[in-house]
């Protein structure tokens, strides 16, 4: 019936059109109206037809996927264990890779840039970690190819690897690989000199800042109970621990630490640059005034471009064994010490090892002198008991 309808609306179109002209006008109009109901009725005929037709392949695609979907079975516990195994494998050499490029990269860069312009140790980490992932994208495929050879390749289907659990088991894998790859990346640490980078660092002191170096000593201010010493010059890392390093050397002790900054500028500076402003210093033509304009302009060019500040570290120390300050005699030559140690921050390093290693020995002597003094103790002390010398008489 379906096929009948269409041939039978068709075929009374066609007899319609085929009508005579000759027919009267009210007859041709209704014979017209007719023809568009006729037009009409198939077309919404063939849009039925066209979505009764999509609806029931829309279904028949659905209950494909659903039997499918029902088909699908679930992977086993060895296969799960494989998969995370294929997962983690690669990750352990990403991880390894990772660490080994970052802690050489890093302290190269801490030993060369770090030391030039200043950078800080996480600086030069975050810089290793640049060539870090710049080495993961380069080698990241070959490692990957490699990995995919050694590692046997585990028999799941596509549908298999996107459930759930598969995902989970592959991102546990992935986790616990490139934990471990790591954690075996850290081996490079022992390769790696760790206080190369702080030595260089308080070594490379700024051409001529050794220079700006001053050290006084008052033995005026607390007298015969502490001794002033004033140290003031640029700001260095490392310059604070070698000085102390230095004093406790000397048979001293610190009693007081004060630290502090030092104002560049005196109160003549400063009067220089408001008679500048004023206009009384330019107006005059003599030579004292001109030598007085060329003061004050470069005082007001130091105050457009400082120099850095300098540091002022005041100690107040006396002598370890008699709490007392120390004779006039030694202040000179502490001075020249603490001078020393101060230019070369380096050496306060060398010294504590030294002193380590000092205290070290001298337990260790400690304890043979006591040993050697309670037996020299037991020789010279003769015990004779009663009834000893029977018993010997007797044996004879």
């Amino acid at each position: 019936m379906s096929k009948i309808a269409p041939a039978l609306l068709k075929s009374t179109r066609c007899h319609i059109r085929g009508i005579p002209r000759h027919l009267s006008s009210p007859n041709r109009t209704l014979l017209n109206r007719f023809d568009n109901r006729i037009t009409r009725v198939r077309d919404i005929r063939s849009t039925r037809l066209t979505s009764t037709s999509t609806n029931s392949s829309a279904n028949a695609t659905a209950n494909v996927a659903a039997s499918a979907a029902e088909e699908v079975v679930p992977p086993t516990a060895r296969q799960l264990f494989m998969h995370s195994v294929t997962c983690a494998v690669p990750m352990i050499g990403f991880g390894f890779m990772d660490n080994t490029i970052m802690i050489h990269a890093g302290h190269y860069v801490d030993c060369t840039l770090g030391v030039t312009f200043g950078l800080s140790t996480l600086a030069a980490a975050g810089i290793g970690q640049i060539f870090s992932g710049i080495g993961g994208v380069v080698f990241g495929d070959a490692l990957e190819n490699v990995f995919h050879r050694i590692v046997p390749v585990i028999k799941m289907s596509k549908a298999q690897r996107n459930l759930g659990i598969s995902r989970s088991c592959g991102l546990l894998g992935g986790v616990l690989g490139v934990t471990l790859g790591c954690t075996l990346g850290l081996v490079n640490l022992f390769f790696v000199d760790e206080y190369k980078a702080s030595l260089l660092k308080l070594h490379a002191l700024e051409e001529g800042q050794e220079f700006e170096f001053e050290v006084e000593i008052d033995n005026e201010m607390n007298p015969g109970v502490y001794v002033n010493v004033i140290v003031v010059g640029p700001d260095v890392d490392g310059v604070l621990a070698s000085i102390t390093a230095c004093i406790a050397s000397c048979g001293c002790s610190v009693a007081e630490l004060h630290a502090g900054y030092r104002k560049v500028f005196s109160q003549e500076d400063d009067t220089a640059v408001s008679n500048i402003e004023e206009g009384e210093v330019l107006g005059s033509d003599d030579e004292s005034s001109t030598s007085s304009s060329n003061s004050a302009v470069e005082s007001l060019v130091h105050l457009l471009n400082p120099p850095p500040p300098l540091v002022e570290d005041i100690f107040l120390i006396r002598d370890r064994a008699t709490q007392q300050a120390l004779e006039n005699d030694e202040l000179e030559s502490i001075g020249q010490q603490i001078l020393a140690a101060a230019k070369d921050p380096l050496n306060s390093h060398s010294l504590k090892g030294r002193l380590e290693e000092l205290q070290f020995e001298n337990d260790a002597l400690a304890e043979r002198v006591l040993m050697l003094e309670g037996m020299l103790e037991s020789r010279q002390i003769k015990v004779v008991r009663s009834g000893q010398k029977v018993d010997e008489s007797s044996k004879d």
